[in-house]
This record gives C-alpha cells, structure tokens and sequence, in this order.
C-alpha cells in the first residue's frame, strides 16, 4: 500500500500543508491563512480539520492508514506527540487540545521550530552523512532544534532547541520564560523598536540602515549580531554540531549583513580546537519548512511504529 504524509505548519498569518510521498518528494503545498483573530471563535481550528478530513479523502479513501498526518505549530507539545500544552498569547484553543480525538485518527503535533530543523535535516543533510546539527529560525522571535546522533533531539519537556530563551545578557529584559537578556530579545523582529529607542521598527529597516552606513543603525545591529555569536559559541561549546543552520525571515534577509560580522564575531568566541569550526549555512527550505518537517515527523512515527 502507499503510504502519503501530510505536514501542516500553523503560523500566525497563515497556515501551510505539504504533502509528501514515500520518497520524501513533495507532491503538493498550499497554504491559507490563519484568522487567529477571526470574530467565529477558533475559525483557524476548523480549517485545520477540514484540511485533514479533504487531504484524507484524496490521498487515503477508504484506508485512513495510507495518509499519516503531524501539525507544526508554536509552543511545547506533550510527551506523546497528541497535543500543544503551552502555547501563551496566540492561537487560542490550541492548548490541550487533542487533535487525534477531534479528528478520529491518529495526528502528531510537534514544535514549529523542531519541524523546520528536521525538514532541513532530511532534505540535504541525511544524505551527506550530517550526525549532529542545530538549527536557529530567526524572524519575531528566535526558534529552533536539535539533531543528536542522526535524530531530532526535543529533551525532557520536548523543550530541547528552544534556543531563543538563552541568556546573552545577564541584567537584561525579562521575556516570556523570565529568563533575562535573551537571544530573542537580542535578535528578534518583535523588540526592534525598543532596541532602538523607536527609531526601526523592523529588522529589514535596521539592516537597511546599516548597509546604508548609518552609524546608529551599526552599533545596533552589530550589537544584534555579536550576541548571536555568543549564543552560537556557547550551543557549539555544549552540543559540538558539525553544522549550523540559520533559517527565518531575518536570516534570509539581512543576508551578507548578517553573515559577514557574524563569521568576524565567531572568530572571536568559538572554541576552535586544532582549528576545527562549526559550519554556519543559511537554511535552504523557507517558508514551508515547518510544513515539510511536520510530514517528515509523521514518517518517522509511522516508520517506528512498524519496527
């Protein structure tokens, strides 16, 4: 029987769905959008279902075994994979709720950071031989995962990769976790205004500035970069990657202005025994990378649950 995996990527805007074949080859992706906001209360929730229940009609017919289904979505998710437990301010509903019940078949939910790590993983770096790899999503906030030993790695509390919540500096701001000086703070889209004293209120405008030569817009950006350097130093010194990924709208955007001093900054703060470093790379996938992790993990559920 052919087996098909669906992937669906819940994000504040929009909500992404890839289809994925036996061999990993994608053989649809959509999106909608979200309505988090909606005046229909959990109008998002419903669309998921239908989603579902129309991807199963098409793929799976009358054999519900034939398409396995995982959602990526913020948040940390519980032991079994069944549900999001903590997810504060967004996508109300979503916590507790359990999708294989509303649905009638089994569903995996996994962090939104952990899919888009394994969708880099198992489309470029299975294949060379990559053991161990970390991955951060820059863009609101700061994301992520783990691979350990060939696996996605999510630690106790499945709250592995959640590199965002890092201290950089010490008697900083104190975010969601009351951790702190964070790398989100530091890095992230959503404090870029009061990173600046008002004067950005996006990471593109502060990076446009900077490649501008504006000398405000320098001091903070590279302030921005040079905590990052010290977060990545740090998670290379503990979990030892062969390579880094950085993935995310800021990543993507910002580009040379970001790659540049980061690699000048490393130098700097990275152990380099007998010369050897962790390789830095910009993520390959974009915006449907949660999605394609997500059909990625239900594969990998439905490949465990046979052996």
């Amino acid at each position: 029987m052919e087996h098909y995996y669906l992937g669906i990527d819940i994000g504040g805007t929009k909500i992404k769905t890839v289809v994925l074949n036996e061999e990993g080859t994608v053989l649809e992706q959509s999106e909608v959008l979200t309505e988090d906001s909606a005046p229909e209360k959990e109008r998002w929730k419903r669309k998921i279902i239908d989603l579902i229940e129309n991807k199963s009609e098409t793929y799976a017919k009358a054999n519900p075994e034939a398409l396995r289904c995982a959602i990526s979505a913020p948040g940390l998710v519980d032991a079994q994979h069944k549900m999001t437990l903590h997810m504060p301010e967004r996508l109300q509903g979503i916590e507790q709720f359990n999708w294989s019940e509303a649905v009638g078949r089994s569903i995996y939910a996994l962090n939104d950071g952990h899919s888009a790590c394994l969708a880099e993983y198992e489309s470029f770096y299975r294949s060379q031989g990559v053991q161990h790899l970390l991955m951060l999503t820059l863009g609101t906030g700061v994301g992520g995962g783990i691979i350990v030993n060939g696996a996605l790695y999510q630690g106790n509390l499945q709250r592995a990769g959640h590199v965002g919540h890092m201290t950089v500096q010490y008697n900083g701001e104190p975010t969601m976790t009351n951790m702190p000086g964070s790398l989100e703070h530091a890095v992230g889209n959503f404090s870029v205004s009061e990173r600046t004293g008002g004067r950005y209120k996006s990471v593109r405008e502060l990076v446009a500035a900077y490649e501008q030569g504006d000398e405000k817009a320098r001091i903070w950006w590279l302030e921005s970069v040079q905590k990052l350097a010290v977060g990545l130093a740090s998670l290379t010194n503990i979990l030892s990657p062969e390579l880094i990924v950085l993935g995310g709208g800021i990543a993507a955007g910002a580009n040379k202005a970001l790659m540049r001093p980061l690699e000048t900054y490393m130098e700097k703060y990275e152990w380099r025994p007998g010369g050897y470093r962790a390789k830095i790379v910009h993520a390959k996938l974009g915006a449907y990378a949660g999605a394609m992790g997500a059909a990625f993990f239900a594969k990998t559920k439905h490949k465990q649950k046979k052996v």
